[in-house]
């Protein structure tokens, strides 16, 4: 009598609320939201390098703040200014080592860069170590925020 009770409630649950069962599954895995954030990586490092700047301006939020090597802090229309201008270029590109911590639609991006970087004439090839963080607005993922750091090499 209970397991036909209990039977009873599961079919009245479930053709109550079919919509459970379906958003579960609507929910984008762990996995699926690192690819989803490396392949807008990869295209923004595709866009770096060719200074694609109708590419930039779509994945650099509005109020994107970008911290530098040097510690400068710049604006979105900083940085386009630079790829723009040729102030900014890539003489080589190597970037990888990530690792993600993700928060609904959150991805803070971990990784290494080991790029050959011109900026206003100076060159630095020294490596780096830099953090992304993502936002998805409107089903796209936007960049909201970069730091980047020099990682000390031994003398």
């Amino acid at each position: 009598m209970l397991v036909g009770r209990l039977l009873l409630l599961t079919g009245l649950i479930a053709f109550a609320c079919p919509g459970i069962a379906q958003a579960q599954n609507d929910v984008p895995s762990q996995t699926s939201i690192q690819q989803e954030v490396l392949k807008t990586e990869a295209v923004r490092d595709e866009a770096m390098q060719k200074a694609d700047m109708t590419v930039l301006n779509r994945i650099y939020a509005d109020n994107v703040v970008i911290v530098n090597t040097r510690g400068l802090s710049l604006t979105k229309a900083q940085r386009l200014a630079d790829f723009q201008s040729g102030d900014l270029k890539f003489l080589s590109f190597d970037q990888g080592d990530y690792s993600f911590q993700i928060y609904g639609d959150t991805v803070i991006l971990n990784g290494r860069a080991n790029s050959v970087v011109q900026f206003h004439g100076k060159v630095n090839r020294v490596p780096r170590q830099f953090t992304l963080t993502y936002i998805k607005l409107n089903g796209e993922w936007k960049l909201v925020a970069q730091n980047e750091t020099l990682i000390d090499q031994p003398q």
